[in-house]
């Protein structure tokens, strides 16, 4: 599974970071994630880093240059390689049922949510409020990808195990309720206690029953 922090080190923007920098970066994408970039100082950031307020414009001009130092990198590079490692795992593969498939995708995109939850956070937050980002994210999304998805759904729907609708209605379908279920416990109420077991099987027989052939 991919941990997105570590493909920082092969970015122009962050490659060669000093061990302060790269604590002055760390330390970013954390109050980011968790006060927001708008309610976030430089002085917060560097404090919470053990640097001097100073240190930080040594390498990046302002706190926008630092957000885009986050956000540049994960539009770029890593959303399409993460996706494309997505598919190769998750979708050049054919299912015996449609419950193998459904829980495979949202089993392994919740792992990869929790192994990256702090970037991915600061990039919701950014991607809700600033048109620029949306489009760009938009972009990123690899041809592979969707017409990996498209030949395990045709795949699903000619053994008559998936309903018969226009793929892009499913892959809406699946991920419209996965990003519910994540917007709620890694968004909007991160401390709520929950039975993560119990919840992910609900929302897979959820989504399955939805996308299943009537009678």
């Amino acid at each position: 599974m991919t941990k997105i922090i570590n493909i920082y080190t092969d970015s122009p923007e962050t490659s060669g970071l000093t061990d302060k920098q790269n604590k002055i970066f760390r330390s970013a994408i954390e109050l980011f994630s968790k006060k927001g970039y708008a309610n976030t100082s430089t002085k917060e950031i560097a404090e919470n880093a053990g640097v001097s307020e100073g240190s930080i414009f040594k390498k990046f001009k302002n706190k926008e240059d630092l957000l885009f130092s986050i956000l540049n990198p994960l539009l770029r590079n890593i959303l399409p390689k993460v996706v494309n490692e997505f598919s190769e795992a998750t979708l050049q593969t054919h299912y015996d049922s449609l419950y193998d498939f459904v829980a495979t995708i949202i089993k392994n995109r919740n792992d990869f949510f929790k192994e990256n939850v702090d970037v991915i956070k600061i990039f919701a937050n950014e991607f809700i409020y600033d048109l620029k980002i949306r489009d760009k994210m938009i972009q990123t999304i690899p041809y592979g990808y969707m017409k990996s998805f498209n030949d395990v759904s045709n795949d699903l729907k000619a053994k008559k195990l998936m309903v018969d609708w226009d793929n892009t209605e499913i892959f809406r379908f699946i991920f419209t309720s996965f990003f519910g279920y994540i917007a709620e416990h890694y968004l909007l109420f991160d401390e709520l206690r929950y039975d993560e077991d119990i919840e992910l099987q609900h929302l897979i027989d959820f989504i399955v029953k939805g996308l299943s052939p009537t009678e």
